[in-house]
């Protein structure tokens, strides 16, 4: 049976948005050992599309109709297009009821970076 690492940390930190991304940069430059726990896949610049020109898009921004079939919901909120669906879950694979007398639209992004990081990056 193989032997399990003893690793010990001073600060255990959830979630690297804008809060936990600064908390885990103060706490370390402060000299603690610090653990950062990320539910998301690890990102790299080839993720993030916002700031390529139309021309390098499949589809050049200029079919929505396309986003539209598998993400009804999110593009009611006017930031899912070719340029960041990837960001945001399929409504098709992740569907939800509501009540009737309770209607309700959700826009839950696929949490991969912090709601803040992701959409300061936007707002560039």
């Amino acid at each position: 049976m193989p032997q399990a690492k003893n690793h010990s940390h001073d600060v255990i930190v959830v979630g690297s948005g804008a809060s936990g991304g600064w908390a885990c940069k103060r706490l370390a430059e402060a000299g603690l050992k610090v653990a950062l726990l990320e539910a998301g896949r690890p990102q790299s610049d080839k993720n993030f599309t916002e700031h390529k020109p139309e021309f390098e898009l499949k589809y050049r921004n200029r079919a929505p109709e396309i986003i539209h079939k598998t993400r009804p919901i999110q593009v009611k909120f006017g930031v899912c297009n070719e340029y960041t669906c990837d960001w945001f879950v399929n409504d098709l694979e992740e569907p939800y009821t509501t009540p009737a007398d309770k209607p309700f639209e959700r826009q839950p992004p696929l949490q991969r970076l912090g709601f803040q990081v992701r959409f300061s990056r936007r707002l560039r």
